[in-house]
């Protein structure tokens, strides 16, 4: 007979990221407040999520805000539990060891601190929406998103909720500024907010350094920031720069230059001081239209040719079976393409004949790409700072690229994808290196 006990090390995957749960168990148990620590893995509605179990020393039952804080400065965010529970003794197996299987479902335990209730329909409707897009139990107007586990993902489902309930389309980093259910229904009580709209978010305004600010990428938000911001610490001022629109009542910017009037170019024209220009895998979208026609037709053909080079070096490289799965990966992107180019034309056209866009084209992701298309980019006449992604196939072009746009480019490895960089566990090596540009640059 074979008997199948899991792993003995603990260790486990969640949202990507491989955690090992005894050495977030060791830190809890440094805590002064906390006797006996389990932390393990728990799954509803699909998403996977780290619950912590603690037992009380002497007693004194400790705050769960304060055992969060205590973990956020030992240990990266995504080894951070989304759910707590306090009780009284950890259930032993006959060996005496912990059983975990025979632990408690976190929702169903007492909550640790005086429960704040609903003081009107309008938060209880919302705590309902935050309980399923979280599928936490039970949440009150004071719970933090962040807190609770909430993370990009999870914003987009719980704004969608929202703006099926209440016919309101908010803007995610709305959460910056409002991240309780108390906060947030009186935002959704306020017509006009946020009124006047600003693109100007204030992710982390507190500090005495220099501000640092981020544009969004092609969809617009900024939400996904926050672990940066965080990382980068209380004392640096972050500032992100969302897309106008988000709000569903504001116009849609249709041009990189109405896009970019408060970045790098413009505030150096206008006399300001640019200390650090910092680029997060960004594409140098458009860079060969300053070369001379013939030049330039001749790096696009170039570009194309490495491209499919790599293509080529790559399948070279693989079993037939694993040949297969790379070319079905690549035409899952055709679609996406396909659309994209669909939407441009049919955007050219209403420019054209100058009528407005209707609703079902105020896509602002459709309109950043188009805009990128049509961008005729300027040198930026100053040093730059690109971090690229260590798995970026085509990085050749984006460092050339840039260098054709930038007087100085000093090039910085963060190990990931182009879409992970910015999350755990990469995002802690990207704010380590980003913290050490902004204070050479500080000087």
């Amino acid at each position: 007979e074979i008997e199948f006990l899991g792993r003995i090390d603990n260790q486990v995957k969640v949202r990507g990221y491989r955690v090992e749960l005894g050495e977030i168990e060791a830190v809890m148990a440094q805590h002064p407040e906390i006797n006996e620590a389990v932390v393990v893995v728990r799954q509803d509605a699909g998403d996977k999520h780290l619950a912590a179990y603690l037992t009380p020393r002497n007693g004194h039952q400790p705050a769960i805000e304060d055992v969060r804080s205590f973990l956020r400065e030992r240990l990266p965010d995504y080894m951070v539990p989304s759910k707590f529970a306090v009780l009284e003794s950890l259930p032993l197996s006959p060996r005496g060891k912990v059983d975990r299987r025979a632990l408690p479902s976190i929702n169903g335990v007492k909550p640790t601190k005086a429960f704040a209730a609903p003081e009107d329909e309008l938060e209880l409707k919302l705590i309902r929406i935050w309980e399923k897009a979280l599928n936490v139990r039970p949440v009150d107007i004071n719970d933090n998103f962040f807190d609770l586990g909430g993370h990009s993902l999870l914003a987009v489902r719980l704004f969608a909720m929202i703006e099926k309930a209440f016919g309101r389309n908010l803007p995610l980093a709305t959460l910056f500024q409002a991240p309780t259910v108390k906060a947030l229904a009186c935002v959704v009580r306020k017509e006009g907010w946020p009124a006047p709209w600003s693109s100007l978010v204030m992710i982390q305004p507190a500090g005495e350094r220099r501000p640092l600010f981020c544009v969004h990428a092609a969809g617009g938000n900024v939400l996904e920031y926050r672990d940066l911001a965080r990382l980068l610490g209380p004392d640096q001022p972050f500032y992100g720069l969302q897309a106008k629109g988000l709000d569903g009542k504001s116009d849609l910017h249709t041009t990189i230059a109405e896009m970019a009037a408060q970045m790098a170019c413009q505030l150096k024209a206008a006399g300001e001081e640019v200390a650090l220009l910092a680029l997060l895998d960004t594409y140098p979208a458009g860079y060969f239209k300053l070369l001379p026609g013939a030049a330039s037709f001749r790096q696009r053909t170039q570009r194309r040719a490495r491209r499919w080079n790599c293509h080529l070096i790559n399948l070279s490289q693989l079993k037939f079976a694993d040949q297969i799965s790379y070319l079905l990966n690549k035409l899952k992107y055709v679609p996406a393409k396909i659309k994209h180019k669909f939407y441009r034309r049919t955007y050219k056209l209403y420019q054209r004949f100058g009528r407005p866009l209707p609703e079902v084209l105020k896509n602002i992701e459709e309109l950043n790409f188009a805009a990128v298309k049509d961008f005729v980019p300027r040198v930026y006449p100053g040093p730059a700072t690109l971090f690229v992604a260590d798995d970026l196939t085509a990085a050749y072009e984006v460092e050339d690229g840039w260098r054709e746009l930038v007087a100085e480019l000093e090039v910085i490895e963060i190990p990931g994808t182009h879409l992970d960089i910015i999350k755990e566990p990469h995002v802690s090596v990207l704010a380590e290196k980003l913290s050490a540009c902004i204070r050479t640059a500080s000087g």
